[in-house]
């Protein structure tokens, strides 16, 4: 364990490191809750998908399921919150969902869609509150909320205690906790004001742009200390994971997600790796690719921690491209565990579940067996 400056937060870290080695390695699922929460359908009829879904994860031998507790859209799927709730409004899936993911012997680890709130227009919180969301380099606003707003946030802080509360869960995935992937994406304008009063005198454009990136960079590591600040208060114990691209995006990057600092200040248990490496998007070369992009970011959280659990996102199906074989499966995970990653997480049950069969057989997600 790395030394820290602060007694309190060491004695917190020392505790969570404690819980993180009595751990099995994570064998995870990302799970899209649209999937049982059609309001078209009765409430019988969604929990009738829920244990049928359910019933095929635990048959592949995965122990934690990783449900996302809010959309990209700005919405939530629990009841109780301000935001508008996708599928059934009032009616609790997350919540029943977690009941009957703990009737069958399984941990809860939901993903939280930390600062995506539209995407390229501003949705959920930020019609009430434009002023938080981020601009493009015309000024325009976009559906992302600017972690630079003090204001915005606390809001973004409560709505994740929020969902701890309602769900009591072993642990949480902190998604989207970064800034999208285009350069000229700028601050909220009341930080930015900020930033340009504090320009020194003849900045050059380059100067300005470096000066604006690292403005960027603090602002999103003062959201994780007041996440980690928040959840390691309400439970030392509730382990905390990041979903990650990798090394590369640790510095000068666009999405400005420092991430190795987080590990050393103890705000993270688990990092979740973009195993995102297709034929399709990397050519022959895609698993010197996947294994080097796993190698970078372990060098990177070795050096600041020895007991932040390595896992790494199994992407069956993406944007990025797909799998078409289980054994493929079989592949990735080979390599990852013979470069320090013991756990995994699919992206996504929808598209695993036609692998179901064969990778219960192989078992490739049995790994604490």
């Amino acid at each position: 364990m790395k030394t820290v400056r602060n007694a309190g937060l060491l004695f917190i870290v020392g505790v969570s490191v404690t819980a993180a080695l009595a751990e099995p390695p994570l064998s995870g699922v990302y799970i899209h809750p649209s999937e049982f929460t059609d309001p078209g359908l009765a409430p019988e009829a969604r929990e009738a998908l829920m244990d049928t879904l359910l019933d095929g994860v635990h048959s592949c031998g995965i122990s934690t399921v990783i449900p996302y507790a809010t959309t990209t859209s700005g919405k939530v799927y629990w009841p109780g919150t301000e935001l508008e709730m996708d599928g059934a409004e009032g009616w609790d899936g997350l919540g029943i969902f977690t009941r009957k993911a703990r009737e069958r012997g399984m941990k809860l680890m939901p993903a939280v869609c930390v600062l995506a709130a539209g995407h390229d227009a501003p949705a959920g919180i930020l019609k009430k509150h434009p002023e938080w969301a981020l601009r493009d380099g015309k000024g325009v606003p976009l559906g992302w909320i600017s972690p630079a707003h003090e204001a915005a946030r606390a809001w973004v802080t409560a709505l994740v205690m929020s969902m701890v509360n309602h769900l009591a869960p072993d642990g949480i995935m902190l998604d989207y906790m970064r800034l999208p992937s285009q350069s000229s994406v700028t601050l909220d304008p009341a930080a930015m004001a900020a930033f340009d009063a504090a320009a020194p005198e003849n900045e050059d454009t380059e100067a300005r742009k470096a000066r604006l990136q690292q403005a960027k960079e603090a602002a999103l590591t003062l959201l994780m200390t007041d996440l980690g600040k928040a959840l390691r208060a309400h439970d030392p114990k509730l382990r905390i994971g990041l979903y990650t691209w990798g090394a590369n995006v640790t510095s000068g990057h666009a999405i400005a997600q420092c991430w190795p600092g987080w590990v050393r200040e103890g705000y993270l248990d688990l990092l979740n790796v973009s195993g995102y490496c297709y034929r399709d998007n990397y050519g022959d070369d895609y698993l010197k690719v996947f294994e080097k992009r796993l190698r970078d970011a372990a060098g990177l959280a070795r050096r600041e921690s020895d007991t932040v659990e390595l896992t790494f996102a199994l992407g069956v199906k993406t944007s990025h491209g797909a799998i078409e074989t289980a054994t493929e499966m079989g592949t990735y995970l080979d390599i990852a565990r013979r470069v320090g990653y013991p756990g995994v997480a699919a992206f996504a049950w929808e598209s695993l579940a036609p692998f179901a069969r064969e990778t219960a057989e192989a078992g490739y997600f049995r790994l604490s067996q």
